[in-house]
């Protein structure tokens, strides 16, 4: 096995398509002619619209792409920062609401879950705002139940009361209601039939193509609700192709969760402390205000103790 193969993260990336793909792309965001024609005078701006939003669209396949080639994960993060640019520029350039992500249009909305799962996996809070704003909410079509909750636990606002996209979505917003092992076996069913309900999908078996244009196949919205609702479980961190572990790893690693808090872990870990003598109100691991006593754990409903017969603080460091 070469070097490619042992890193590569798509077991279908072939190493010198992958070579290929990605260098063409790097040579296109490099021509200086292209880029004088984006960065031109406004008035001659509507002639460059088709350009500007595929090197939007060419930047995003270039991070992902780097991503299943096995690239570090600062690379790709950085990938990723650099096709939020390009996004930012061209919806910059073209306000009107035509140019808006249509969620109602299939590969829209898989690109607008792809961008706002990457903007919370890769660490870039700012970047939700912008997806929020990029997203058509003026069309009656535009609610949608899974976006609304997804930008509900971001402390944003999206309308929706229903599902524009059952197949493939249904089975990921019902996981959102479930917990422990009901909610990762829910998550795993959808990874099971994610790839064969994406087949509609502009990418969708190019791997099988002689053009070497292959990105990866990657159900980043499943890892963005694993990451948001905490979901755990063995399967998902052996799940076969599809989920993103590298870039779930990583946000664990940078402890992103603290930057993308659900409003019930905000309200503990900002308490400010509770006296000795207070029953414990969740169980978990606290640390003393006062003194230096390293983590103690203390279950729901125990009395948190004095020390050294004084009355001190107890905060919430974390939970089990």
């Amino acid at each position: 096995m070469g070097q490619f193969d042992s890193i590569k993260r798509d077991p279908w990336m072939v190493e010198q398509h992958y070579l290929a793909s990605t260098r063409e792309k790097e040579q296109e965001f490099a021509d200086p002619d292209a880029q004088a024609l984006l960065s031109g005078p406004a008035e001659h701006r509507h002639h460059y619209r088709g350009l500007s939003r595929d090197w939007a669209h060419m930047a995003l396949e270039l991070a992902v792409q780097r991503y299943s080639g096995g690239e570090p994960m600062e690379l790709v993060e950085a990938y990723a920062d650099y096709a939020f640019a390009q996004f930012a520029r061209h919806f910059s350039a073209y306000p009107a609401t035509s140019e808006q992500l249509r969620p109602w249009v299939s590969d829209e909305y898989r690109l607008a879950l792809w961008l706002l799962s990457l903007a919370v996996l890769c660490g870039y809070p700012e970047r939700v705002d912008q997806v929020l704003g990029w997203l058509n909410q003026d069309d009656e079509r535009s609610p949608d139940l899974l976006l609304h909750r997804l930008f509900q636990r971001l402390g944003k606002a999206y309308p929706g009361t229903s599902l524009l996209h059952p197949e493939p979505y249904g089975a990921l917003l019902e996981s959102l209601d479930l917990k422990g092992p009901a909610q990762h076996d829910a998550l795993m069913h959808y990874l099971g039939q994610w790839y064969a309900n994406a087949h509609v999908c502009y990418w969708h078996e190019r791997h099988t193509r002689a053009r070497s244009d292959h990105l990866g196949y990657w159900a980043f919205e499943a890892a963005l609700v694993a990451f948001l609702w905490s979901v755990q479980g063995d399967g998902l961190k052996s799940a076969p192709h599809f989920y993103p572990q590298a870039l779930i790893e990583r946000a664990h690693y940078r402890r992103l969760g603290k930057q993308f808090r659900d409003p019930e872990t905000a309200r503990r870990e900002d308490a400010p402390g509770w006296p000795s003598g207070t029953p414990c109100p969740w169980p978990g691991y606290y640390v003393c205000v006062e003194r230096m006593v390293g983590e103690q754990v203390f279950m729901h409903q125990v009395p948190f103790p004095e020390i050294d017969g004084q009355v001190v603080h107890w905060r919430l460091s974390r939970t089990f």
